[in-house]
């Protein structure tokens, strides 16, 4: 009976999840902000699986026994500095061989200075964090300890939640976003760039998973993510990287890279093998 409610409760999460951007991009036609990342679409697109996280919990019958807020800090510090240093780490390497590689420059960061790149590096942090409330505690603080719940083994729920989770993404990335902002970020085209980053969300999954069941502590994978959203976008966007045409398929620094997949993936498995 447990398992019953929980499938039940899964499925409907992953509809509420999957059909979340589609709805904000219709609100958004109806009722248009002053731009895509000013609109009630992108904040219902935001708030919608969080929402049902609530409801079914609340009422649904999951309890809020497996929710992870607690830190458990005792005997987690390494995994604690592993969420703030890893994606740091993997995106100095992504970018130290696309310099080698003599695709990646630094002029940016060598004209705005240290001084520019850490006050926009604590601003960008700052608002991952509100952003990422809705978003780590809808899939760390439920779909992967729900599937836990269920039985399934840790990789074959990291991959069921990246699915849930890059569904969920899709029209964040076609519509909610806008091709201005991704012409910032990417020089690939809208269909390429939403293939490499959804295959992009899978690794990320299993490393983010992997924090919160390590520790059975959904803080470890927020902070991760925190971390990792002030980095990749604002390098590019701020200007402080750039990236010659082309190349952002292997050497972005964002989840859409083929070295930053590859490091995640590599982490990732490490994770998955260490008791």
């Amino acid at each position: 009976m447990k398992h019953s409610t929980t499938r039940r409760n899964l499925i409907i999460f992953t509809l509420i999840a999957v059909s979340a951007g589609w709805i904000g991009a219709w609100l958004n036609t109806v009722a248009p902000g002053p731009s895509p990342q000013e609109s009630l679409g992108l904040l219902l697109f935001l708030l919608l699986p969080i929402l049902g996280v609530f409801v079914l919990r609340g009422f649904g019958g999951d309890g809020w026994a497996d929710f992870g807020l607690r830190l458990n800090l005792r005997g987690n510090l390494g995994w604690y500095a592993l969420s703030v240093l890893a994606f740091p780490t993997a995106v100095a390497l992504t970018l130290l061989l696309g310099a080698l590689s003599g695709v990646v420059s630094f002029e940016g960061f060598a004209r705005q200075g240290a001084g520019a790149l850490l006050s926009a590096l604590a601003l960008a942090f700052a608002g991952s964090l509100v952003k990422n409330i809705a978003e780590e505690f809808a899939w760390r603080g439920y779909l992967t300890p729900r599937f836990q719940a269920l039985g399934l083994r840790p990789l074959s729920n990291h991959l069921l939640t990246g699915a849930v989770w890059g569904m969920w993404h899709v029209p964040y990335w076609l519509l909610l976003l806008g091709p201005a902002l991704i012409r910032e970020y990417t020089g690939q085209g809208m269909a390429e760039y939403t293939l490499w980053a959804l295959a992009g969300i899978f690794p990320l999954a299993l490393v983010l998973g992997e924090l919160r069941l390590k520790t059975d502590s959904l803080w470890p994978a927020f902070l991760a993510h925190c971390v990792l959203n002030a980095i990749n976008p604002l390098l590019l966007v701020g200007g402080f990287v750039r990236l010659a045409p082309g190349s952002e398929t292997v050497f972005s620094p964002g989840n859409s890279g083929l070295v930053m997949i590859g490091l995640a993936a590599l982490l990732g498995a490490w994770m998955l093998r260490r008791q």
